[in-house]
C-alpha cells in the first residue's frame, strides 16, 4: 500500500477584498478587534460556466477571498473567521499554536457530536489573520486551515464517499479530505478502510483507496477528550511557515492612482496612434524653467500633461494682484501675502499632482548692464546681502543648468535670458526661449553646441542641431538694462490674454517632437517648409513665430552667428576661463561683449559703408 498525501490550501486574495476591508475598517470596525465572519470560495479543478470551460491549474488547493467574502450567507462558501488586529506587533505576537489548537478543537467537537453529518461545511473552517496599514495600503496576512491528523497511518484502499475536491494535482486529494477522513474514521469505528470519490468539476473524477490502523482509532473512543495532532497554517510563496505581505499602494493610494491614470492617458497615445513613441524620454525628464510668471506657469502645466515629474522654477519676484488672472499657478491669497512666484508655482504643482517633484529657487539672474550706472565695486557689492552673493548665486544657477535636461527661458526681459543661454551652451543642454509681444510670440530652440552631429545636409536646406541660432544670434548689439528709465506701461509685459497659453503650448510641443527624434540631441531643422516626418510626432522646427492679428504663424530657420554675444565660442570660453569675474564685467559694461565678440568692429565696418546716389534725372524717372 502506498503512503497517502494531501494538497494544502493557497489563499488567493482579490484586490477588491482589500478595498472592502479598508472601507469596513475605517467606517465600521475602527479599533474593534472582534473576529468577523468570512466566506471563502474554493475552485474546483475543472468546471463549466455558461458553456465556457474554466481550468484551475497549479499544485495547491485555492481558496479565494473577494468583496463578497464579507457576506455572512454566501452560498457554497467555506465558513471562516477574520481576525484583524490594529498593530503589526499584535500580528507578530499572535499565539498561532493556540489559535490552531482552538480551531482544530472546534472541528473535533463537530466530528464527535455528529454535526458534520448535517453541516459538512463545518469540517472546513479557516482563520484569516491580518494586519492592515491603511496609511500605506500594506497588508500582512496568514491563513490557517485547521486539519485533524487522524488517523495518521493511512493507506489507499477502495473508495465510496464523494466530496468536492479543490486539488489540481493528479493522484493527491485536497486539504478538505483531512477532516472528512477524521470524521469518517471517528464516526464509523468499525471501519478500517473507506472509499472516497474526488469530485473535481463536471467531467473529472478521481478515486482514492484509504485504510488505517485499528489501534490508533481506538485510543480516541470511550469519551476521550484529548485532541489529535493538528496542522493548518498556510506556507508562504517560499514554502516557509511565515506570514505573507502584500503592498497595495499602487492600487489604493490616491496619489498612485493618479500617477497610473496619467501614465495610462499617455500610454493610449502609444497604443492607438504612435506605437514606437518612447514615453520614458518625457517622464524621466528634468526641466528647469527660468521665470515662474505667466509663461513659466503655463509651460509647467503643459509639461505635466506629458508626464514630466521633475520641474524646477527659478524666479526672484513676488506675486502681485494683477498676476493670478493670467498666471495659472497663483491665486488671490498668494498676491495678498506677496508670496514668491517660484515657491507659489512649485507648491501649486504639488497640489495639482502630488507625485511631482517640483522645487523653487528664489534668486536674481545676473544680467548685462544690471549695474552699469553704479560707479564703484563697493556699491555693486552692497546690492547683494554679502560680498560673495554673486559668486554664490552664479554657482547655484550653473549647477541647476548642469543638473537638468531641458531649460526653458520664460523671463520678462531680453537681458535676463543672456546668462541662461551661455550656461545652456556650456553644458550642452536643450534650451527653448519663449517671448511675447502684444499680439505676437516667438518660440526658439537653441542649438546644442557640444554635441557631435551626424546629419546629412546635402541639399543645403537641413540645418544640424549644433548650427541652430540661439535667441541672441540675430542681434548686432549686446543686450543692456531695458528696465532703466522706463514708464509703467513700458515696464509691464502687455499682451493679449490667450497669447501665453498658445506660446507655452507650442514650446512644450516643440520639445516633445524633438524628444521623439531618433537622437534628440541631433534633431535638425529645415530651411523652408518643415518636414512633418522628422520625428515620430512630426516636424522639429527651429522657430515658431505667431501673429494673432492675422492668426498665422511661420517657422523660419536661422543658422547660428559665430559672433553671438551668448552662444558664441568666444563668450562661452571666456565664461569657462574667468567665471564670476567675467559676469561682473558684463553686468557693469554690456558693451564689453561687443568688444569680446568683435561686434564693435562689425558695427564700425557698417558705418564705413558709403552708398552713392546719382542725380541723373533720367535715372530718377526710370525708378
Amino acid at each position: 500500500m502506498s503512503h497517502f498525501t494531501f494538497v494544502p490550501f493557497c489563499t488567493f486574495v482579490d484586490t477588491v477584498f482589500w478595498a472592502e476591508l479598508n472601507r469596513r475598517k475605517l467606517n465600521e470596525w475602527r479599533l474593534d478587534e472582534t473576529p468577523r465572519e468570512l466566506g471563502g470560495m474554493i475552485s474546483l479543478c475543472e468546471f463549466e460556466i455558461c458553456y465556457f470551460k474554466v481550468d484551475c491549474t497549479g499544485d495547491m488547493c485555492r481558496l479565494s477571498l473577494s468583496h463578497e467574502s464579507f457576506e455572512p450567507s454566501l452560498p457554497g462558501a467555506y465558513s471562516g473567521r477574520l481576525l484583524l488586529v490594529n498593530t503589526l506587533d499584535s500580528f507578530k505576537r499572535l499565539d498561532r499554536k493556540a489559535l490552531l489548537v482552538d480551531e482544530a478543537m472546534k472541528v473535533w467537537e463537530n466530528i464527535k457530536s455528529g454535526m458534520w453529518l448535517e453541516e459538512p461545511i463545518c469540517l472546513m473552517p479557516f482563520t484569516f489573520t491580518v494586519f492592515a496599514d491603511l496609511k500605506k495600503f500594506q497588508y500582512h496576512y496568514w491563513n490557517c486551515y485547521p486539519a485533524i491528523c487522524y488517523p495518521t497511518n493511512i493507506r489507499q484502499e477502495v473508495l465510496f464517499v464523494v466530496f468536492a475536491d479543490p486539488s489540481p494535482v493528479p493522484g493527491c486529494a485536497g486539504w478538505p479530505l483531512r477532516n472528512l477522513l477524521a470524521a469518517v474514521a471517528y464516526f464509523k469505528r468499525t471501519w478500517r478502510w473507506c472509499s472516497f470519490i474526488s469530485l473535481r468539476g463536471v467531467h473529472r473524477l478521481s478515486e482514492f483507496k484509504i485504510s488505517w490502523d485499528e489501534t490508533e482509532v481506538c485510543c480516541f473512543y470511550n469519551g476521550a477528550t484529548q485532541l489529535p495532532a493538528s496542522v493548518g497554517w498556510e506556507r508562504n510563496s517560499e514554502g516557509k511557515l511565515l506570514s505573507q505581505f502584500v503592498d497595495m499602494r499602487q492600487q489604493f493610494d490616491p496619489k498612485k492612482l493618479m500617477e497610473q491614470s496619467i501614465e495610462l492617458n499617455l500610454s493610449l497615445i502609444k497604443w492607438r496612434l504612435v506605437p514606437e513613441m518612447q514615453l520614458v524620454r518625457c517622464t524621466s525628464l528634468k526641466v528647469l524653467i527660468f521665470g515662474a510668471g505667466t509663461l513659466g506657469s503655463n509651460i509647467a502645466r503643459c509639461l505635466m500633461g506629458w508626464g514630466v515629474k521633475k520641474i524646477t522654477f527659478l524666479d526672484n519676484s513676488s506675486v502681485s494682484y494683477s498676476n493670478p488672472v493670467r498666471q495659472s499657478l497663483s491665486e488671490f491669497e498668494d498676491a495678498r501675502r506677496s508670496r514668491s512666484k517660484a515657491e507659489t508655482a512649485a507648491t501649486a504643482l504639488q497640489r495639482i499632482y502630488p507625485c511631482i517633484d517640483s522645487s523653487a529657487v528664489c534668486l536674481t539672474v545676473p544680467m548685462p548692464g544690471m549695474f552699469s550706472e553704479l560707479c564703484c565695486i563697493d556699491v555693486f557689492l552692497s546690492f547683494f546681502s554679502e560680498e560673495n552673493a554673486l559668486e554664490r548665486d552664479l554657482t547655484i544657477i550653473d549647477e541647476l543648468v548642469a543638473n537638468h535636461d531641458v531649460v526653458f527661458l520664460a523671463l520678462d526681459s531680453r537681458e535676463a535670458r543672456w546668462l541662461p543661454t551661455v550656461l545652456a551652451t556650456k553644458h550642452g543642454k536643450m534650451a527653448f526661449s519663449v517671448a511675447l509681444g502684444f499680439d505676437n510670440y516667438v518660440v526658439i530652440r537653441h542649438g546644442v553646441r557640444s554635441y557631435v552631429q551626424g546629419v546629412e545636409s546635402g541639399s543645403g536646406t537641413v540645418v544640424p542641431y549644433s548650427d541652430l541660432a540661439c535667441y541672441f544670434c540675430s542681434d548686432v548689439t549686446a543686450p543692456g538694462n531695458s528696465s532703466t528709465d522706463r514708464t509703467l506701461d513700458q515696464q509691464c509685459t502687455v499682451s493679449r490674454a490667450g497669447l501665453s497659453m498658445i506660446a507655452s503650448g507650442i514650446a512644450v510641443e516643440m520639445m516633445a517632437s524633438v524628444l521623439q527624434y531618433r537622437d534628440p540631441l541631433a534633431a535638425p531643422a529645415n530651411i523652408g517648409e518643415p518636414d512633418d516626418t522628422s520625428s515620430l510626432l512630426g516636424a522639429t522646427p527651429h522657430q515658431v513665430r505667431g501673429y494673432l492679428s492675422r492668426f498665422t504663424q511661420m517657422t523660419p530657420c536661422v543658422r547660428r552667428f559665430e559672433k553671438c554675444v551668448a552662444c558664441g565660442c568666444t563668450v562661452v570660453n571666456e565664461y569657462v576661463t574667468r567665471g564670476v569675474e567675467f559676469v561682473k564685467e558684463v553686468m557693469n559694461s554690456p558693451t564689453y561683449l561687443e568688444k569680446l565678440t568683435g561686434l564693435d568692429l562689425l558695427q564700425a565696418s557698417i558705418d564705413d559703408v558709403h552708398v552713392e546716389f546719382s542725380d541723373d534725372n533720367e535715372s530718377i524717372m526710370s525708378i
